[in-house]
């Protein structure tokens, strides 16, 4: 059991000394898990990621998924710490309940681009407290991120500015990004994940059981939109001061 326990502590801080040393080609995630079912002729995703944060531990929370205008429940995000180390991310959502919502154009909420979702119109859900669910969905792709605003970041953020580290993964079959966004704007920092859903949810909407966005994305024009360039030299400086949030254990706060 020693050695086992040794073996795992070695594994994470090289994961965590690979992050912060050597660029952000390390995955932020661990594992990535998506499933999908139809009940009652709506088409519900699952939508699982353990992040690859080393020792810092995510607040323990539930966070509702509101339909903005009727506030009906349709699904939730939630945040669930471990004691074996893992930091769950769960998005579980009724995506046939957003058919008639607006398609928007986002970034993450620092201003940066939202990895595979991009200058794309998508729907888009507040979840509150800054935090937001993005939907993308056509024949040819499909995606569901979100972005969560992390209060502990925020030191982060006034001593970096403006940036973005969003590593790709391609886990179980799924590609998608994970990482940090920072900002000198308290509220403007936190943890996001993009997944590309295509292969789950591609079938139901060939068969018309979800709504291809792609005709209606045709027809809105797209605007110019400024996205943040994170340079090396924020990056390392990022992944220096996760890592010395990684070597104190902190507990992160909403």
């Amino acid at each position: 059991m020693i050695i086992s326990n040794l073996s795992k502590s070695l594994l994470l801080l090289a994961i965590l000394v690979s992050f912060v040393s050597c660029g952000s080609s390390a995955p932020m995630v661990n594992d990535v898990k998506v499933s999908t079912s139809q009940v009652d002729g709506d088409i519900l995703v699952n939508l699982s990621a353990d992040l690859s944060i080393g020792n810092l531990q995510l607040p323990a929370a539930t966070i509702p998924i509101f339909l903005p205008k009727s506030g009906k429940e349709i699904g939730t995000v939630s945040l669930s710490p471990d004691i074996d180390g893992s930091n769950l991310l769960v998005v579980s959502l009724n995506v046939s309940e957003t058919a008639n919502l607006n398609l928007e154009q986002v970034a993450l909420p620092n201003g940066s681009m939202i990895p595979l979702i991009g200058s794309k119109q998508v729907i888009v859900v507040p979840l509150g407290k800054g935090a937001e669910l993005y939907i993308s969905l056509s024949q040819n792709d499909a995606a569901i991120g979100v972005s969560i605003p992390i209060k502990t970041l925020d030191a982060v953020g006034a001593k970096v500015g403006t940036t973005a580290i969003m590593p790709m993964f391609n886990t179980n079959g799924v590609i998608g990004s994970a990482g940090v966004y920072t900002s000198k704007s308290p509220g403007q920092n936190g943890f996001a994940l993009v997944a590309d859903v295509s292969s789950f949810l591609g079938s139901f909407i060939k068969s018309n059981a979800l709504e291809d966005h792609s005709p209606r994305q045709a027809q809105l024009e797209e605007a110019d939109m400024q996205y943040a360039d994170s340079s090396k030299k924020a990056e390392k400086k990022v992944r220096s001061e996760l890592y010395k949030m990684h070597k104190r254990k902190v507990k992160l706060q909403l």
